[in-house]
């Protein structure tokens, strides 16, 4: 018997209580945070104690996006927002979500922008959400950014996101792969990229399965995306220009070979939080 889908007329906290006992058993973790932010995104605002008087319909909407979490669907796309290095951003099933290793991405980025003087031309590979030239737009009034994507709709999103957040004038958005789907001869300061480095018989934690592959996989060692990336960077970094992209677990000893095959001998890997080589620095 389902429980979750009988008990209707259950209180506030009975009602919590069900729904983290479905998530637990479902293997999500934390289930009880996660029972309150679907509840909270049913009521419209932050629970403040348990004595919420909710109606019936509001019971019956948070039941069935807890039954959905509970079949592992990506709880960003159950509430329809994330919040990205202080800046919240609109997610679909079109776009990837934004994980805690990509706001540190953005957090590097920052500091490398700093050293930076006057306007910096920048451009961002595979924008999906536009979460990463948004947030280091509104930082960093400085920087102007072009940003593509192969996916329209996730260009959609993007553009959604830039003007919720004001930041549509500093950021022009392009549909295409890669550096191709910018102007031939444009050249930028800052080169900034969180591509498909997935390989591609790689088995991923189930909340995967909903978010778009092809923003997730790139060819058997996970870097076919990369070297297409890194072979094109002389034609589109300016002379003292810098580059920054988010790589898997594994893959900095490839990644610093395919960098040196195309010439380049300014490389630095930057560990995340955890202690995991996570992005590559190169300098033009």
């Amino acid at each position: 018997m389902n429980l979750i889908n009988k008990n209707i007329n259950l209180n506030f906290a009975d009602i919590l209580s069900i729904a983290k006992n479905k998530l637990e058993t479902a293997g999500i973790h934390p289930a009880e945070r996660e029972a309150v932010w679907l509840m909270e995104f049913i009521l419209g605002e932050k629970i403040a104690d348990f004595e919420i008087k909710i109606t019936e319909k509001q019971q019956k909407k948070f039941l069935k996006l807890v039954n959905k979490r509970a079949e592992h669907y990506p709880l960003q796309y159950l509430i329809g927002s994330v919040d990205f290095f202080d800046t919240e951003i609109h997610v679909t099933k079109d776009v990837l979500i934004p994980r805690p290793e990509t706001e540190e991405m953005a957090e590097t980025a920052c500091d490398l922008l700093n050293q930076f003087s006057g306007e910096l031309l920048c451009a961002d590979l595979g924008t999906g959400s536009g979460c990463i030239p948004i947030a280091i737009a509104k930082k960093n009034k400085k920087t102007k950014w072009f940003a593509c994507d192969a996916s329209e709709a996730a260009l959609s999103v993007a553009q959604v996101n830039a003007e919720n957040n004001f930041a549509g004038d500093r950021i022009k958005f392009f549909h295409g792969s890669w550096f191709s789907a910018f102007p031939k001869n444009l050249k930028f300061d800052f080169i900034i990229t969180n591509p498909p480095y997935v390989e591609e018989n790689e088995k991923l934690q189930p909340e995967l399965d909903y978010e778009p592959s092809s923003a997730l996989f790139s060819g058997k060692d996970g870097l076919n995306d990369y070297r297409i990336i890194i072979s094109n960077l002389r034609e589109r970094l300016n002379p003292g220009g810098i580059f920054l992209g988010e790589f898997g677990l594994g893959q900095s000893v490839s990644l610093i070979k395919i960098a040196k095959a195309n010439g380049f001998e300014n490389i630095e890997i930057i560990k995340d939080l955890s202690k995991k080589n996570r992005f590559i620095i190169i300098t033009f």
